[in-house]
């Protein structure tokens, strides 16, 4: 079977232009939580040398000067998008395993000549651009890794090969390989990168060529699988991604300066209900807590304290975690000072089953039941749908700014677009 991966060009941009025809063929710009940075942009912004992660306000002359539209980053929208974009390639494969939210990993049957099936590839994408209307491009090859390669090679050859990329064609695959760079490679960072270098290894083609033994001693196993899928042998317990989480965050900065404590405690409790969702979602536990609070970090003398407390037992029961988190919100907060950003962090994460008793500390017997039907209910009907009392109703002046965010087009019955 062919690995094949797909991917949305310039996501968050095109699902704005989905709905929006004003933004087609124009620059944009989706930005970053509190309207910040560039964490999206259309082909029209990259030539203008608009570069991921520059903050806006020293984009403002040419913001101006080239019309440049910007929109908040809308995750309702792009959630909903996703969900659909995955649906259509379920229609054409029964293997399908989700990357990202604009990527995922799918399988098609070779031909029997060996090489992948570039049309069947380039008929997902018409279904896709149909069905959903998002541009995308796919990536195939005998393996995860080349196929990940492909889809990056198809990107920046998008005008010669049409979208579709297939490295089955050993040709093909030494020839691009030369000119490939190993930083683009997926599970080849910068650190690992310099490792390479000295060793002569600069190309895809180099890192293909290096003994599986030499990968091993420079990069552990993971370097040696990946070095093994990009001449075609296929490991299946392959996967680059980061290990088991052993702490999670939620941080957010504040739309406006909180300057009183009821509100830092509603802000830590919604961040603190969120990171046991996080965890909970993943079956992991945790046993340490730390909550913080700052103030600006371009003012002299602002504010800025953290506490951390350890759960015993083990928990995900954000009955728990926001309890512990808004009692040390107290100890955090000083009257009079300004505060621009607080967060809850959940360490020490390990497997539910695997979780140690507390011989002092009983459990709540309907906790586990209670948090099915909390999750249950927040996935069918949206996050938010249940709550504690602790974290407010509502919108607060402190949310995360999104002064420029689109409407809910698929995910609002008001929000829905009305052909006239």
């Amino acid at each position: 079977m062919t690995w094949a991966i797909v991917d949305v060009a310039n996501f968050y941009v095109s699902a704005e232009r989905l709905f929006d025809p004003a933004l087609r063929n124009v620059p944009v710009i989706v930005l970053s939580n509190n309207d910040g940075c560039a964490v999206s942009r259309s082909e029209e912004a990259k030539a203008l040398h608009v570069r991921m992660g520059e903050p806006v306000f020293k984009m403002r002359d040419m913001i101006r000067r080239h019309g440049i539209q910007l929109r908040s980053s809308n995750y309702e929208l792009y959630a909903d998008l996703n969900r659909r974009f995955n649906a259509v390639i379920a229609e054409h494969s029964d293997i399908l395993e989700i990357y990202s939210i604009d990527e995922s990993f799918f399988r098609l049957p070779p031909l029997p000549s060996g090489l992948g099936d570039v049309a069947s590839a380039h008929r997902l994408r018409a279904a896709i651009l149909r069905s959903v209307g998002l541009p995308t491009r796919i990536g195939l090859g005998p393996t995860r890794t080349l196929s990940k390669v492909a889809n990056a090679l198809a990107k920046a050859t998008e005008k010669i090969w049409g979208g579709v990329v297939d490295l089955h064609d050993l040709a093909l695959r030494e020839r691009l390989f030369r000119e490939w760079p190993i930083e683009d490679v997926w599970g080849v960072g910068r650190a690992l990168a310099a490792k390479l270098r000295p060793l002569g290894v600069r190309t895809t083609a180099d890192l293909a060529a290096l003994p599986p033994s030499v990968a091993r001693d420079v990069g552990t196993v993971v370097l040696e699988r990946l070095v093994r899928e990009l001449n075609g042998t296929e490991c299946d317990d392959f996967h680059p991604e980061p290990e088991a989480l052993k702490g999670t965050a939620v941080t957010r900065s504040f739309g406006a300066p909180v300057t009183d404590l009821p509100s830092l405690q509603e802000a830590v409790a919604r961040h603190a209900w969120r990171a046991a969702e996080k965890i909970r979602a993943q079956q992991l536990v945790a046993t340490r807590l730390i909550a913080f609070a700052h103030g600006s970090r371009f003012k002299a003398n602002s504010p800025s304290a953290s506490r951390s407390v350890r759960l015993s037992p083990a928990t995900n029961d954000p009955r728990i975690i926001v309890a512990r988190a808004t009692g040390m919100t107290g100890a955090l907060f000083e009257p009079g000072r300004a505060y621009t950003k607080c967060g809850v962090l959940l360490e020490e994460l390990g497997p539910v089953a695997a979780s140690q008793g507390d011989l002092f500390a009983a459990a709540d017997p309907r906790a586990s039941d209670l948090l099915v039907a909390v999750d249950g209910i927040n996935a069918r009907f949206g996050r938010g749908t249940i709550g504690l009392a602790a974290q407010g109703l509502g919108a607060r002046e402190f949310d995360t700014k999104r002064s420029q965010k689109s409407p809910a087009w698929t995910t609002r019955l008001s929000d829905i677009p009305v052909a006239r």
